[in-house]
């Protein structure tokens, strides 16, 4: 991520400042992406996919996958899991959302599926930060977790904030439940237990993973101005803002920054 970062500032000709003001940071925060000292987050990511002219999901490190790979299932991303984030929802507004290729086993039953971003080090033992998760609802779809599953957890503040984060669902010879980090960052080694005085809920169970690759910054980058020149030639020949963002995976609103960042007169559809 840091060298895509690098690479996108150098493509636009604009130095870190600048780059902040427009994906909603400070300097030091750039400066700390281009180091690899801290990975953006969501907000932030989205506003350099933007830039970058490529789908989120793209710019994040989703590689495509055959269009005819049997196991392959389109899921969308709702949201994000963190433990010790406390936020005023889990799931990201509608427009955030975006679908991604998931490859499942064949057999697997056809629960419906919604993808979570991993970040932090929770569960680094299995998930890295910016790893993938497809879980099936355990209220909708009746699901009860059993010793060994890696679990949605939610739990909610006094302020009405909640937080999501993924644990193991572990089944202890005295019957006591317990949500377990699996994780080598000292500051989560401790469990919580299941059905304790903490009110813990266990919203889904994860049926699927899997882990972005990394890609050459060149790669984005190049791909990032193709992308742009389509959009730009399709906005400027009176294309819908609708088909435009269909057939690059965005959305319309996207578009609309792409078009109004490359100094295009403001269009609004219905």
């Amino acid at each position: 991520m840091a060298e895509k970062i690098k690479a996108l500032r150098a493509r636009l000709g604009i130095d870190q400042k600048e780059l902040s003001a427009k994906i909603g940071v400070d300097q030091s925060t750039v400066s700390k992406y281009e180091r690899g000292v801290q990975e953006p987050k969501r907000e932030p990511n989205m506003k350099l996919a933007d830039l970058a002219g490529v789908a989120y999901g793209e710019w994040v490190g989703v590689e495509p996958v055959e269009p005819d790979d049997v196991r392959a299932r389109m899921v969308t991303v709702v949201g994000e899991l963190c433990a010790g984030d406390w936020r005023e929802a889990i799931e990201w507004a509608h427009d955030d959302q975006y679908k991604v290729p998931a490859l499942l086993d064949p057999d697997m039953p056809g629960y419906p599926l919604q993808g979570y971003i991993v970040r932090g080090t929770s569960m680094n033992n299995y998930y890295p930060d910016g790893a993938v998760v497809f879980a099936a609802a355990t209220i909708a779809n009746g699901l009860r977790p059993v010793h060994g599953d890696h679990v949605i957890v939610t739990r909610r503040d006094r302020q009405g904030l909640v937080e999501a984060s993924l644990k193991e669902y572990v089944l202890g010879e005295d019957g006591v439940r317990w949500l377990w980090p699996r994780s080598s960052d000292p500051q989560h080694q401790a469990p919580l237990q299941y059905g304790g005085a903490e009110e813990v809920t266990i919203t889904g169970i994860v049926q699927a993973s899997f882990i972005t690759r990394p890609r050459r910054a060149e790669s984005i980058t190049k791909k990032g101005d193709d992308r742009h020149r389509d959009i730009l030639a399709r906005f400027d020949n009176g294309e819908s803002l609708s088909s435009i963002a269909e057939s690059h995976g965005l959305s319309r609103e996207r578009v609309r920054v792409i078009a109004k960042n490359a100094g295009r007169k403001p269009r609004r559809e219905q």
